[in-house]
């Protein structure tokens, strides 16, 4: 096809031989044609159908290579164009395809036009032009994300600072007022934060002094049943020496004294540690508190009772349990307070259920736990003691209130209580899988 498309000199002669040579002209698979121009020279009539001219002009492209499609109801016809080197002549060609292969056609048309409107887009604009437009878009591309960062800081760093003072007043720290001047709604939102921030410290002043005043009161009450118990005996035995002051029976007399005195001696003692058992919770010194690692101080108080008789204590600290804001004095009198209480439990349950042998189990744990935006330490307490019914649960914690038979003040468990929310946490009980009692004491992480 090469060599026939280099006939030199062109002239009908010459092109009819190189036809006949090919076998174009006899043959009836496609259609050929040889135009001078807009005129057929040299054609078959293989397909019956001739393409016009005016086909090629509107599909016409920048490449030397022209081609359309003409669709019929039944098939689809494809031509395409080749130039001749010189002179005016062009050959002309087309197939006809299976209406069943027509999607496949108008593929493969569509890809060839859509590359050579690219590669046309391509040779119009300059380099430099596509360079200066390539650093344009990128510009506009960077500077959308600056300003689109910026406003996404502008609407989340009011709400971050939203989230962390509400977590701060969750800890117990009113003393916060957000500084941020913002227009609309979040602008009302921090003012409604604000205002509310005010009002819960006020209420909360006048919560604390109402319940002061309340714990006073119960204290007062308390104190004064507690005094009176030792009063009675005391008032018995002087009446009772005083009955006996006139009788002739000296010896009986001396008796009485001598019981009635140590009756009074006794009670006074009962009196004299009520009273200093009340000023110890009455002056409770404010905690020092520093940040330091609670495993030490916990093992140290463990110690103190690893060697008690029938007992066994296990331990349990998780790994990686953070430092915590303690008093190193108050924590360690807060956990020596619950490990007595424990041991007291167990040896009650001996004795209610005549059990000498009875072989107490004291477990302690400390793990990190996250409660809603905070996290916190849990350091749990758990017994095979007596255990607590459910109505005394809520008891316990009250000074002067004691579950124990014996002559107990019953505010132990009160000052262990105060010690804990001095140190900004909380202590619950309840009933222990162990059959016990189960302390819990939450702290706040550094």
């Amino acid at each position: 096809m090469e060599s026939f498309l280099r006939i030199q000199p062109l002239h009908l002669e010459s092109l009819v031989a190189g036809a006949s040579k090919l076998n174009l002209i006899q043959n009836d698979e496609f259609y050929v044609g040889i135009y001078e121009k807009e005129k057929p020279i040299l054609e078959n009539r293989a397909l019956k159908y001739r393409p016009l001219e005016k086909n090629f002009k509107i599909f016409a492209k920048t490449s030397n290579w022209k081609e359309f499609a003409s669709y019929r109801p039944d098939y689809c016809m494809y031509f395409i164009r080749i130039p001749f080197p010189t002179g005016n002549y062009n050959l002309q060609t087309g197939i006809r395809i299976h209406k069943d292969s027509e999607r496949n056609v108008y593929s493969v048309i569509s890809t060839r036009r859509n590359y050579d409107r690219a590669d046309l887009t391509k040779e119009k604009l300059p380099y430099r032009i596509r360079l200066t437009f390539s650093i344009i878009t990128v510009a506009i591309f960077l500077l959308a994300i600056y300003f689109s960062l910026l406003f996404a800081r502008k609407i989340s760093r009011p709400i971050i600072e939203l989230a962390n003072a509400t977590q701060k007043i969750s800890m117990g720290d009113t003393d916060i007022n957000l500084e941020i001047r913002e227009a609309g709604e979040i602008g009302a939102l921090i003012d409604s934060f604000n205002q509310m921030v005010k009002d819960l410290k006020s209420k909360d002043a006048e919560l604390m002094q109402s319940q002061r005043i309340a714990a006073w009161k119960e204290v007062a009450q308390r104190m004064a049943h507690e005094i009176k118990n030792p009063l009675t005996p005391i008032q018995l035995s002087a009446e009772r020496i005083r009955r006996k002051m006139n009788s002739e029976n000296k010896e009986q007399f001396y008796e009485i004294v001598s019981s009635g005195t140590d009756t009074i001696i006794k009670q006074v003692r009962v009196l004299e540690h009520l009273v200093n058992e009340f000023s110890d919770f009455a002056r409770m010194p404010a905690p020092k508190l520093i940040n330091q690692n609670l495993e030490p101080i916990l093992l140290e108080v463990v110690k103190l009772f690893e060697h008690t008789p029938k007992l066994k204590i296990a331990t349990n600290i998780s790994k990686g349990f953070p430092q915590l804001f303690l008093d190193q004095k108050i924590i360690s009198r807060v956990f020596t307070n619950l490990l007595k209480n424990s041991i007291e439990a167990i040896e009650r349950k001996r004795e209610k259920e005549e059990i000498p042998e009875y072989e107490g189990s004291i477990r302690i744990s400390a793990v990190l736990s996250r409660k809603i935006m905070r996290k916190v330490a849990v350091i749990s307490i758990e017994d095979n003691g007596i255990g607590i019914s459910p109505e005394l649960k809520q008891k316990v914690f009250e000074p002067y209130y004691s579950t124990k038979n014996n002559n107990t003040s019953g505010i132990g468990l009160a000052i262990v209580q105060k010690s804990v929310i001095d140190h900004n946490g909380h202590i619950s009980v309840d009933s222990s899988s162990m059959g016990g009692c189960s302390f819990q004491i939450e702290l706040p992480v550094s």
